[in-house]
């Protein structure tokens, strides 16, 4: 008997299960994985990791409790399984048998941030980074001290605060006895630990200039002794690295990064390296594919796009495999060793998430997204190309089998110049082609990242209460080479601009669309587009712009990597203060007639909230149509990662606006 569809609800977003990276075990037989779900009535999340087989069988759930179960790690006998265990904010290293029982706390740490732990090839320990938080009070955690000295560039950081003056250190915990060992001091954060397939090494990814914070791309890889001593670094050319990860042989280190660290983020693929213990030069496995190694698609049913999965290397070290972000898509690519083509091995309109292998065969577990589904389990048996993965789980099936959703429409136009445009185009589920609907138009973030392949919990709500919604790739977007992301730097709302508007233009020519009726919004540099559009056009009834970018002179001294705009602009502010005027939507906000909502975090040190406090005293001052929204405690990923009800709240207000406009 087939179930009558309903349309998509604002608090849909709380009802989904959010699958986190699949973690094979060493034998490949068996696949652990973090899973995600709100508690709406609490107003937090619990996250539980599950166990299934790899073959056939059904996942269970392998954690309980009102905690975040994370970054789970077989040990290399596949007996144990380490994570980390957080409740009431603070986090500790957890043991749990394989075979099922209660879960061991092995760590005793003072409160602070724990870097995913990475067994040694013995089972004997594990290495994790550590970064202590220090608390004014302890009787009260939550006072603030009675005062903050700043004396560093780099003095706070999206999603973590101010920095105290504790620094990120790699350690060792004994399995047995909990014993803890630091090894690396100094005044630097050194993170991402390997261990070597011998045990006898620690890499770790550290920025040790003099002057790391006004060299802040500059990273090495550096190697300690497993059991103590003075780290050495390997060489590398200069320029940001991720995510080391040894060869079978232990000769050698795949990483992410690029070397060219004068550059703006995002402006530049990062690519898989190879750095060899023997010397030499490090070799770019991708130096001929103008893509980048890493997810760049954006959605809000996770956090931030970004390089959260390592290369990985096949079991006889002849072939590293990796992500690669293709126009919208993210697929499995296998990156020969001793030179040739890189391969794709997955294609069509999906977004594979995170990845893991194991065994001789090099079996893969996937975490796979596509436009009609937030993420599920995915395996392969041989990775090869042309291979199709095999869907072993349906984590929001029986959600997704109530929802009338939307499917997008890709199609590509022609900007003013005649630059072609990647864009979707997403109907009401009831859509009647007669009939003439009004437009949503979202503009995505970055500005370097991509909209894609993926599920948009946002795009389908809109679709469902009766918008058209269109959402683009302009210049500066990721995912379509270098030439493409770099168009834009120093020239913010100018091509990007055309691409972005031509694409409205194309989508009246359908003819479907009531052209009194068309809305624009965007969060960071989205709202900086919305702000530079409602600025330049009055051709938007509403508008709604989200944790923006309005005057980007004032931003440089207040983000958290504002001291870094150079890079995208050309000059520090000081140098040429009218290029970041003409280019700081603030600037036109006296030609702003369009009803504007302004949707702010007040913790979001990205894009802190005084760019949205400038503009809402511009314009009100000036009796426009526009009204403020303030979230108490949220940062930058308000809609992504928010507390729960606010991430509700947000999406009935955007919601509210159109429809009283629209």
């Amino acid at each position: 008997m087939s179930t009558k569809k309903r349309p998509v609800a604002a608090n849909d977003i709380l009802k989904f299960r959010f699958l986190g990276s699949p973690q094979l075990a060493p034998d490949g037989e068996q696949i652990l994985f973090p899973l995600m779900i709100a508690d709406a009535q609490n107003k937090k999340y619990h996250q539980h990791l599950w166990m299934m087989p790899f073959a056939e069988g059904q996942a269970r759930q392998y954690t309980f409790g009102e905690v975040i179960d994370s970054a789970p790690s077989w040990s290399p006998d596949g007996l144990r399984i380490a994570f980390i265990r957080t409740r009431d904010k603070v986090s500790q290293i957890y043991l749990i048998p394989t075979d099922g029982g209660e879960a061991r706390q092995l760590s005793r740490l003072e409160p602070g941030v724990i870097g995913g732990p990475c067994w040694s090839p013995d089972g004997s320990q594990l290495a994790f980074s550590y970064h202590p938080k220090a608390i004014a009070d302890p009787e009260h955690p939550e006072k603030p001290p009675a005062v903050r000295q700043i004396t560093r560039l780099r003095y706070q950081e999206q999603g973590y605060g101010f920095l105290d003056p504790e620094r990120d250190h790699i350690y060792t915990l004994s399995v047995g006895d909990g014993r803890l060992t630091q090894l690396t001091e100094e005044d630097f954060d050194d993170q991402m630990p390997a261990w070597s397939p011998d045990g006898l090494r620690i890499a770790f990814i550290s920025n040790r200039h003099p002057e790391a914070d006004y060299h802040s791309l500059e990273e090495d890889i550096w190697l300690v002794p497993a059991g103590g001593g003075s780290p050495q670094a390997l060489p590398t050319p200069k320029g940001p690295k991720a995510l080391p990860r040894w060869s079978p042989d232990g000769q050698q280190l795949a990483y992410l990064g690029h070397a060219h660290p004068e550059d703006s983020w995002g402006t530049r693929n990062t690519h898989v390296w190879i750095a060899s213990l023997q010397g030499g030069a490090a070799q770019d496995l991708m130096a001929e594919l103008d893509r980048p190694a890493e997810d760049v698609t954006i959605s809000d049913t996770r956090p931030a796009h970004g390089s959260g999965q390592p290369p990985l290397w096949s079991a006889d070290g002849r072939f590293v495999y990796t992500l690669v972000s293709d126009r919208g898509s993210c697929q499995l690519y296998r990156l020969p060793v001793s030179g040739g083509e890189p391969e794709a091995l997955t294609s069509g309109p999906q977004e594979i998430l995170n990845f893991s292998l194991a065994g001789p065969d090099n079996r893969a577990a996937l975490a796979i997204a596509d436009p009609l589904c937030p993420g599920d389990v995915y395996t392969l048996e041989r990775p090869a190309p042309g291979c199709s993965p095999r869907r072993r789980t349906e984590l929001n099936g029986e959600l997704l089998a109530q929802l009338s959703l939307s499917e997008p429409e890709e199609f590509e136009y022609a900007s003013s110049d005649g630059t072609k445009i990647q864009a979707w185009l997403m109907l009401p589920p009831d859509f009647d082609p007669q009939r003439k609907y009004p437009l949503v138009f979202e503009i995505h973030g970055g500005p370097h990242a991509q909209y894609g392949q993926t599920f948009f919990h946002e795009f389908q709500l809109l679709a469902a209460q009766g918008y058209v919604v269109l959402y683009t790739n302009p210049r500066g977007s990721q995912g379509a080479g270098e030439e493409f992301a770099r168009a834009i730097r120093e020239d913010w709302g100018n091509l990007d601009y055309q691409d972005l508007m031509a694409g409205v233009e194309a989508v009246l020519q359908r003819g479907f669309i009531d052209e009194g009726r068309l809305g624009v919004c965007g969060g960071s540099y989205g709202g900086y587009m919305t702000n530079w559009i409602v600025g330049h056009t009055d051709r938007f009834r509403a508008a709604v712009t989200m944790r923006s970018v309005t005057n980007l002179f004032s931003m440089a001294g207040t983000s958290d990597f504002g001291f870094e705009e150079h890079r995208e602009f050309g000059v520090h502010p000081w140098e040429d203060p009218e290029r970041y005027w003409k280019q700081s939507p603030i600037a036109y906000a006296a030609k702003i007639r369009t009803p504007l909502l302004i949707i702010h975090s007040e913790d979001d040190r990205r894009c802190p909230i005084e760019q949205a406090e400038q503009l809402y005293t511009f314009l009100k001052a000036r009796r426009q149509e526009v009204e403020f929204l303030r979230f108490p405690e949220e940062s930058h990923e308000l809609s992504r990662s928010g507390r729960p009800d606010r991430r509700v709240i947000r999406l009935e207000h955007l919601l509210r606006w159109f429809e009283k406009y629209l």
